[in-house]
């Protein structure tokens, strides 16, 4: 009886560990100049490989986001217009990388905020 149970609890641990990995995700508050790049710092890391990096933002003005390889401004994606749909900044990063975001106009200015997920998605 005991050897079952343990059989029955390996086999539910390995189709935990078969799942697949949740995205990470954060609120996000962006402010955007108009012509003007504004360049974030808070770093974040993709853990799994092949993750895209997914923003939404609410109404709140024409705004562009990228991502870029924290500390080096020139390792970067382009700007992609954003809207009330999730959308990819990014695709198909390693496992391990670093990067931050960007944001600009070239309509307006103001703040908006959205959500922002990596890793997993």
């Amino acid at each position: 009886m005991k050897r079952v149970i343990a059989v029955v609890a390996a086999v539910g641990f390995a189709m935990l560990s078969a799942a697949p990995a949740q995205a990470a995700s954060t609120t996000i508050t962006v402010p955007f100049k108009k012509d003007q790049i504004t360049w974030f710092t808070n770093a974040r890391t993709i853990t799994v490989a092949g993750s895209n990096i997914d923003a939404r933002v609410a109404l709140g003005g024409v705004m562009q986001l990228a991502w870029y390889k924290c500390g080096d401004r020139n390792t970067r994606g382009s700007f992609v217009r954003m809207e009330e749909t999730r959308k990819h900044v990014g695709t198909n990063f390693r496992a391990g990388t670093k990067f931050c975001l960007a944001s600009n106009s070239p309509y307006t200015e103001g703040t908006v905020g959205g959500t922002l997920w990596w890793s997993g998605n």
